[in-house]
């Protein structure tokens, strides 16, 4: 009996299941502070005016010109409030077909926006600022892993007896890239795991844990061939581009990336009497 008890010990202590790792789905939450374009356009030919450049190394402070929903619109005349001459071509001239809004942008919080009249430009002259929905994509793509569980008994678990669950992955992500002639520079790091043991029970922990310090443990009091473990990662994260003259910043995330079910059958421990 107390060898058969030594190797349950044993046997819980020292497996684990090595994961691979694939891009992962990944939505953004839906409260503020999501992942939401914000639909800004910057002028593909002008670039700034002079005094609105971003200056070398870009620069991500100090007020840009941009431009905010475009359409067509016949017989567009431009409707400028903005007393600044030299700003002035960025508004475009009458009878072109792209009536935009024009605004001054504050580059540190791209949310922060004064209207200065509406103008006349043409389709080519406008180019979208990258929006954090593409970043985020891009980060998918190449760096963020998809959130799966390492398990101790990695097998299958014991009624009565501890699992433990850890993420066995990184947690930090990077990026560089072009998007529409923006170079852009991302990072991402994982804010919060959150376990689902497919009984019922859920964990949350800030960090992933390991296999010597486990970030969730789990008694499973029932047997069953069909518990489905899950793990969705949390993460948030920031970038900045430069692009004619003009640079920004804007957040990322939070959003949850969402790991695939894991099946892990438990088998219950029966005491036997001698």
């Amino acid at each position: 009996m107390r060898r058969a008890v030594t190797m349950i010990v044993t046997f819980l202590l020292g497996v684990a299941v090595l994961v691979s790792y694939a891009p992962a789905p990944a939505h953004a939450d839906p409260e503020p502070g999501g992942l939401t374009p914000s639909q800004l356009f910057v002028h593909a030919r002008l670039g700034q005016p002079p005094g609105r450049g971003a200056g070398r190394g870009g620069a991500t402070s100090g007020w840009a010109l941009r431009y905010l929903t475009a359409q067509p619109r016949a017989n567009c005349i431009v409707t400028s409030r903005n007393p600044n001459a030299a700003d002035q071509p960025w508004f475009g001239t009458d009878g072109n077909p792209m009536l935009v809004e024009v605004v001054l942008v504050n580059r540190a919080d791209p949310s922060v926006r004064l209207p200065q009249g509406e103008g006349c430009l043409q389709p080519a002259d406008l180019t979208e600022v990258p929006t954090p929905g593409e970043v985020l994509d891009a980060l998918r793509v190449t760096n963020i892993p998809e959130p799966k569980v390492s398990l101790s008994p990695g097998g299958h678990g014991l009624t009565g007896l501890q699992t433990w669950y850890w993420f066995d992955g990184p947690g930090q992500a990077n990026v560089g890239l072009d998007i529409r002639g923006f170079s852009v520079t991302a990072e991402a790091k994982a804010t919060a795991y959150h376990w689902s043991t497919g009984d019922g029970i859920s964990y949350s922990s800030t960090v992933p844990g390991s296999q010597a310090a486990p970030a969730a443990r789990h008694i499973y009091n029932r047997r069953s061939r069909s518990y489905a473990v899950t793990l969705d990662m949390t993460w948030s994260g920031s970038y900045t581009w430069t692009y004619l003259n003009d640079a920004g910043s804007e957040t990322l995330g939070p959003v949850t990336v969402a790991g695939a079910p894991q099946p892990y059958p438990v088998n219950e421990v029966r005491s036997v009497l001698q």
